[in-house]
C-alpha cells in the first residue's frame, strides 16, 4: 500500500529540485526525505529519479507518477477534510431562499468564503417570492432567506438587515426618456412601465413603485429587463444590476422629477429563531451580518 508521507517527500523533491531543499520545505531531515523516496521506489519497483547528475532529475516514469501522486495527495486531503467536518457536525447542505428582487451580489463573496472553508457543504439557492420566504423557513424548506423587507418578521424568526439596495429608473438607450436631463412626472406617468410580479407582491414596492397609467407585468425580473431593453417601457431596477446593463450598452439610467433623494430598500437575512445552528449556518450568519449596508 502506498505511503502518503513517502508520496509527499517524492512530490517535494520533484518540485524543489533536490532532497535537501525538499527537507527544508517539509521541515524534516534530508536523510528522512531520501529514505522515504528510496522506499517508495522499492515499493513501486521503478526508479523515480536519475541520480547520475548533481541534482536528481525525474525519470520518464517519475514524471508520470509525479502528476498521479499530486492527484492522490489532493484526494487524501479531501478525505481528511471531510472526516474532520463530519466529526464537527458540518452541514451536508444549506438551502437559501432568495427573493427575486434581491441581487445575488449581496451574498456571492460570502458564499465564496464558505466554499473555501467548508468545501463539502453543498449550497442550494432557491428563488422564492418574498411573501413566501418566511413560510419556507418555518416549514423547513430553507435554512436561510434573503428578502426585501416589506412586513414585520414573525416572532419565531430572527433577522438582520445586511444591505441597503439602491433602486433606479432605467430605459432603453433608444427611448425618448434617455435624452431627458430629468423626466417630468407627466411624461413618466404617460410612458409604459414594466414591472415584475415580485414587485407587485412586495407591499412597499407595490405602493411606491407603480407610477405609470399603463403597466406591463413579467413574472421574472430577467424578462422585465428584456422588455425594457427592447424599448417597450421603463422600469425600476437595483442600481447594481443597472450598472451592469449600462456597461453592456443595453440600458440607461434616468432621473425622474419626483425623486429628490436616492431610493433604498433593506435586504434582510432571516433564519429560524431558538434553534441550534451548525458551523456553516453560524459562519454565514456571522459573515453576512458584518456587511456594511450601502446606504448607511
Amino acid at each position: 500500500m502506498l505511503n502518503l508521507e513517502q508520496l509527499t517527500a517524492f512530490i517535494a523533491a520533484a518540485e524543489k529540485g533536490s532532497f535537501s531543499a525538499a527537507a527544508r520545505h517539509l521541515n524534516k531531515s534530508q536523510s528522512s526525505v531520501s529514505i522515504g523516496v528510496n522506499n517508495l521506489e522499492l515499493d513501486l519497483g521503478i526508479s523515480l529519479f536519475d541520480r547520475s547528475t548533481r541534482y536528481p532529475k525525474l525519470t520518464v516514469q517519475g514524471e508520470h507518477l509525479y502528476e498521479q501522486s499530486k492527484v492522490l495527495i489532493r484526494q487524501a486531503e479531501r478525505i481528511q477534510s471531510y472526516a474532520q467536518g463530519a466529526t464537527e457536525n458540518v452541514e451536508d447542505v444549506i438551502r437559501i431562499g432568495v427573493d427575486p428582487l434581491v441581487p445575488l451580489y449581496v451574498i456571492d463573496s460570502t458564499l465564496e468564503k464558505m466554499a473555501e472553508r467548508f468545501p463539502f457543504t453543498r449550497v442550494k439557492l432557491i428563488r422564492i417570492s418574498g411573501d413566501q420566504l418566511h413560510t419556507a423557513i418555518l416549514n423547513g424548506d430553507v435554512e436561510l432567506a434573503l428578502n426585501l423587507a416589506s412586513k414585520a418578521v414573525p416572532d419565531n424568526l430572527d433577522f438582520v438587515a445586511i444591505e441597503q439596495i439602491e433602486w433606479v429608473c432605467v430605459c432603453s438607450p433608444d427611448s425618448a426618456l434617455s435624452d431627458m436631463e430629468k423626466v417630468d412626472n407627466e411624461t413618466l406617468i404617460s410612458e409604459r412601465q414594466i414591472v415584475c410580479t415580485s414587485m407587485l407582491e412586495n407591499s412597499v414596492l407595490k405602493s411606491t413603485g407603480k407610477i405609470s397609467q399603463e403597466i406591463w407585468e413579467a413574472s421574472e425580473q430577467d424578462d422585465m429587463i428584456r422588455l425594457v431593453e427592447q424599448g417597450l417601457g421603463w422600469a425600476w431596477l437595483p442600481k447594481f444590476v443597472a450598472i451592469e446593463k449600462q456597461a453592456m450598452g443595453t440600458l440607461i439610467e434616468f432621473k425622474p422629477e419626483f425623486q429628490s433623494t436616492k431610493l433604498y430598500y433593506a435586504a434582510d437575512l432571516v433564519w429560524r429563531a431558538n434553534t441550534i445552528q451548525g458551523p456553516v449556518m453560524e459562519f454565514l450568519i456571522s459573515q453576512l451580518s458584518k456587511v456594511k449596508p450601502e446606504g448607511s
